[in-house]
């Protein structure tokens, strides 16, 4: 079945990227250690403008660490967070439970926080973290002259300023500047490389060497440095080769596709920022539900998983991402689908 973001990959297909690599030949990791790590940290660091970068098999991880290193750093405890970051809303408290750290929750669900937002707060902080984008809200991102404002911020009160980047390849077209100077506004950033690169799974968290230095002990203490992680080294530098300069693509794609569905009566979208957007229709969230699986097998193509309730109940939402697997489905084809799904006669 055709997909809009990536194809479901196999086994075999796994397999079949990793046999046809540049890398495949490479010498075997070990414990962090090893050619294709070293390759993958300096290639990323680099792309981020970072004296030094780290590797970690999940992003959650290298995110806890992050958090952990920062606030003892900082000596406080206490971390800025968006109430619907990913940090908050889908690692069910691990900051907190795992690491001991106290968050103070800024800004309204559907929206970035500002820097208004942040100057509010009177407590003693370690660290500001931002989500680029803010995936639960629709992939909405923090305008510009707002992040400048919140490193001003952070620079003036000592607390460091943590980017959640897993979606930053995905957001550097809608900012218009190299992956550096984005990144330069932070102390540490952490990318993902299963999402836009399309990769089997793992992480980088980079940041200046010191930083990164102290970071390396709270990997291993998270159980990160894995016998070997080759299938993630080897499918994460195929991804920066093939996947990255496409990106801006799937943006532009992303826009296509959301004004063509924005024209269907009972559907609406917003002009999406990155290459992920949510479109919201009207109807029985039951009923919506139900109609995907034919409708998937009548035109053999998965756009999105399933809607979702929204605050108003005759109005329900579904989560969309371009990638790669657009280019084999037409926009009148995900035209053609929505009239289908919103069609009650």
């Amino acid at each position: 079945m055709r997909r809009l973001y990536y194809q479901l990959q196999t086994h075999k297909s796994w397999l079949s990227q990793m046999e046809h690599s540049k890398y495949l030949n490479e010498d075997r990791d070990m414990y962090s250690q090893g050619v294709l790590v070293q390759l993958l940290e300096q290639r990323v660091a680099k792309l981020l403008g970072k004296e030094q970068a780290l590797f970690f098999h999940k992003g959650i991880t290298a995110q806890l660490v992050a958090l952990k290193v920062a606030s003892l750093i900082k000596k406080s405890n206490n971390i800025i967070l968006h109430p619907n970051s990913h940090i908050v809303a889908n690692e069910q408290d691990a900051y907190q439970a795992l690491m001991g750290l106290r968050g103070i929750q800024l800004g309204e669900l559907s929206e970035p926080f500002n820097a208004k937002d942040v100057s509010a707060v009177t407590e003693e902080v370690s660290v500001l973290t931002v989500e680029l984008p803010l995936r639960n809200a629709g992939f909405k991102l923090t305008s510009w002259s707002e992040l400048v404002k919140m490193n001003q911020w952070a620079k003036q009160n000592n607390v460091h300023y943590h980017m959640d980047g897993a979606r930053l390849w995905e957001s550097s077209h809608f900012y218009q500047k190299p992956l550096s100077e984005i990144a330069d506004q932070f102390d540490s950033v952490y990318v993902s490389f299963y999402k836009g690169l399309g990769a089997i799974g793992g992480a980088i968290l980079a940041g200046d060497t010191d930083f990164i230095e102290k970071c390396k002990v709270w990997r291993s203490r998270m159980g990160g440095d894995l016998y070997t992680a080759f299938p993630q080294l080897i499918t994460a530098l195929n991804g920066l080769d093939a996947q990255l300069d496409k990106i801006p693509l799937w943006v532009k794609r992303s826009q296509e596709i959301a004004k063509a569905l924005d024209t269907i009566n009972q559907v609406t979208v917003k002009i999406p920022k990155t290459n992920g957007f949510l479109v919201y229709v009207q109807g029985d969230l039951d009923k919506l539900n139900a109609r995907i699986k034919p409708l998937n097998e009548k035109f053999d193509m998965s756009l999105f998983y399933q809607f979702k309730a929204t605050e108003c109940s005759h109005i329900q939402k579904a989560e969309m991402q371009v990638g790669p697997a657009s280019e084999n489905i037409s926009t009148q084809e995900i035209v053609d689908y929505f009239q289908f799904l919103v069609d009650t006669k």
